[in-house]
Formats: structure tokens, sequence, C-alpha cells
């Protein structure tokens, strides 16, 4: 029972690094006169993105790196260390739209032999439980939920000097990002996303820091994740490798168990 609760924490906290499906920035429009939002349309458009982050909240730290598609599969693949009551756990997933594939030795004695991966569609199990996990997925820190905030970069954007990130030579901008605008200039499960934000966790701006490259592309952002009303997480994310070929796969059929049946008819 207690096992399964820990699963089901490590779940939702890899929920918060991935997912987010389709992302329809590109139809949107460039945004005109705004670095951060141009900036955002331009990343997304490069079709690929490599990512290192840091995540800071309450009773929970993590970090670690991935590779994603930034056009119509959002898909992508994340290896992270979570840091929570003392104890490090080491979190390998993968992504396909609201659907995850998570693998790490917390698992490990409530697997069936010869599974590895724990397979956890969100849209059902939230469905099913009654629970609104979309909005973890949603605000998450993977560069797609990342960039469709910028995208509401309407304020006035503060220029606070030129600084390297991964010895890139970067413009260091803080705004306020509004969350109805960046909704606005959004289409299809990238619009539904975002509302589902604002109305969880009850916030329409959101500030945020981003440094911006001199090839136009946003390499660094650092933004709060809201999974609630007053709960949140501090994401410190570099962005980096622009456009390069990403194969994202689902893993052998034979290694993976269904996450409901490991919560059983009791529901864990």
């Amino acid at each position: 029972m207690r096992r399964l609760g820990v699963l089901a924490a490590l779940l939702l906290l890899a929920a918060g690094c991935g997912g987010g499906g389709k992302n329809s920035d590109k139809a949107a429009g460039k945004p005109v006169g705004n670095p951060i939002a141009q900036a955002a349309a331009s990343t997304a458009r490069a079709g690929s993105v490599k990512i290192d982050f840091e995540i800071s909240g309450k009773g929970i730290q993590g970090g670690g790196r991935g590779v994603f598609d930034t056009g119509a599969s959002g898909s992508g693949r994340l290896a992270m260390t979570v840091v929570s009551g003392g104890q490090s756990t080491a979190v390998d997933t993968i992504i396909d739209r609201t659907v995850l594939y998570i693998r790490t030795a917390v698992f490990r004695q409530a697997l069936p032999a010869g599974k590895e991966w724990v397979r956890l569609d969100l849209a059902q199990f939230a469905r099913q439980r009654g629970l609104n996990l979309g909005s973890l997925v949603d605000s998450n820190p993977n560069p797609n939920g990342a960039l469709a905030y910028l995208r509401g970069s309407t304020a006035k954007v503060q220029d606070l000097g030129k600084e390297k990130v991964k010895g890139v030579e970067t413009t260091h901008y803080r705004t306020t990002i509004d969350l109805e605008q960046a909704a606005r200039r959004a289409k299809g499960a990238t619009k539904q996303s975002l509302r589902r934000v604002i109305d969880v966790a009850g916030i329409k701006k959101l500030p945020v820091n981003a440094w911006v490259g001199e090839d136009g592309y946003v390499r660094k952002v650092i933004y709060r994740q809201y999974s609630g009303r007053n709960q949140s997480a501090k994401i410190t994310m570099e962005l980096y490798d622009f456009g390069s070929p990403v194969t994202i796969t689902a893993p052998p059929k034979t290694t993976v168990v269904d996450f409901q049946k490991l919560l059983g008819p009791q529901g864990g």
C-alpha cells in the first residue's frame, strides 16, 4: 500500500516533467515586437530541443535532462533524479502526449517478472479517479509547455543585460506572462492545456526570466509550475541542440505493465 503510494507520487512528478500533446504554436502566427514571444515561436519551429532542468518545491527536489519533439507529436524522453525525504531515486520517463512510461528502481518489487516499465494514461486515470491530472502535465517543465507560456509575453520586457548560457551569449529578460493571452495565441490541445492551468491554479499572470540567444532561440527559462492553488515548484530549464533528429519510441509491450493493475481494485 505505502509502496504504491510512493509509485503514484513518482508518476505524478514525472507527469509534471512531460506530456503536453500537440503543440500548435506554429499555426498561431509569429508575435511581433516582443523578444520573448518571438524567441518562443522560433524555438517551437526548430522541431526538436534538448533540455537540462531542475525542480525545487516543497518537500521535493529533482533534476535531469531530456529531448523533445517540439512539433505535432509533443513526444519526449527524460532521465531525472528525484530527492524526497532524504532518499534519491532515478526515474526514466517516455512521454507520448498524455501517456507516460516510467522506469525506476522503486517499482522493482511491485512489478511482475519480466516487467520494468509502468504505463500511465493520465487522461484515463483522471476520469476514473476523479482527478485533474491534466493540469500537472500541462503546467510542466517540458519545453513545449514552457514555450506556450512564453508566447503570452505581452507586458513590458526588462532587459537585464548579456549573460552566457552553456557558453552561448544571450540576453537576459524578465517579464510577466499573461496566461490568457498565451491561451488565445495557442490552438487545439495547447489552448486547452493553458486554460486548465488557469482554472486549476487560479492564476492569470506568471513572472518569468528568459534568456534569448543571438540565434533567436530561447536558451534558458525560469518560472513556477502550478499543480493547484498555492501548490507550485520552481523550474529552471536550459535548452540547446535545436533541430537535431529525434526518435521517441514506446518501450516493448512485453516489458510494460499498466499502473491501474498495480493499484488493483482497492486503489492501492
